[in-house]
């Protein structure tokens, strides 16, 4: 399954597709995460720091961090990579970590981008890995956007992080918009990103 991550800069994406891979990693599976937006070191960090034990997870071989650098790739070649993580690798989920950071990253033009990253999640779905998606949409409160251009689509299930203005405070709120293989709550939830990890209300 492809599931999209949405949501505004620093609202807890990256932090949220964290949390799927310590639970693969807890069955004994082997994840990949692409980053294009920040440092290994500074992902390893801000993971450690909420109780995901990224470095036990590389050492037991459950985790590869992958960073990209811009423009060094074409779309041919990433999902080269990809599929060699998953083919050779034994990977049972794949993160991009973001959507943003892959198109600016990422040799070619948008309309070519988008259809080779279909072609991807395709492949990933066809070989029964896990793809998540983080994106990131514009403004922090207000007008409500679920992903970037022409992005939905490509998901089994979308959900979306916002922040919430409530009392004078931000708060951050969860919600799934979309779920293809079953239904699904249709409310918002607040959550927190804590020493333990996400929780949600």
């Amino acid at each position: 399954a492809v599931t999209i991550i949405s949501g505004s800069s620093g609202v807890g994406k990256t932090t949220t597709g964290s949390a799927f891979m310590k639970e693969a990693a807890e069955r004994d599976e082997r994840s990949v995460i692409y980053l294009f937006e920040e440092t290994t070191g500074t992902f390893t960090h801000r993971a450690e720091s909420i109780g995901t034990p990224i470095g036990e997870m590389r050492e037991e071989g459950n985790l590869e961090i992958r960073e990209v650098e811009p423009l060094n790739l074409s779309a041919d070649e990433f999902a080269a990579n990809v599929r060699r993580e998953v083919e050779e690798g034994g990977a049972s989920m794949v993160m991009i970590d973001g959507l943003s950071g892959y198109r600016m990253s990422v040799r070619g033009d948008e309309e070519a981008l988008v259809k080779d990253l279909h072609s991807l999640c395709r492949y990933c779905k066809n070989m029964g890995v896990t793809v998540v998606l983080t994106d990131d949409v514009e403004g922090v409160t207000g007008k409500f956007e679920p992903t970037s251009a022409r992005i939905s689509y490509l998901a089994d299930n979308l959900m979306f992080l916002r922040y919430l203005e409530l009392e004078g405070e931000l708060r951050k709120a969860a919600g799934v918009l979309k779920k293809r293989a079953s239904d699904f709550e249709r409310g918002l939830r607040e959550f927190r990103i804590t020493e333990n990890g996400v929780e949600v209300d």
